[in-house]
């Protein structure tokens, strides 16, 4: 009786091991696939964001342009 219970205990444990594991890679697989799903949409946001600065260049590609009436004393 008592090596039934023995064999019978180790089998419990196995499978309650293996339970723990799958449950485990389950969250491991839900983890990386949220964390690779947040880096591509925070690749394509930063994609998006270089791709308007290129087409905008600041405030319209006139920051550069040279402010000729800055000062109303006449100095230009």
């Amino acid at each position: 009786m008592l090596l039934q219970d023995k064999s019978w205990k180790e089998r419990e444990q196995a499978a309650e091991a293996a339970y723990v594991n799958q449950k485990e890679q389950a969250q491991l697989a839900a983890i990386r696939a949220e964390m690779e799903s947040s880096t591509k949409a925070s690749e394509a946001k930063t994609a998006a964001d270089a791709r308007e600065r290129d087409f905008e260049g600041g405030f319209g590609g006139q920051e550069d342009l040279e402010d000729r009436y800055a000062t109303t004393s006449g100095e230009h």
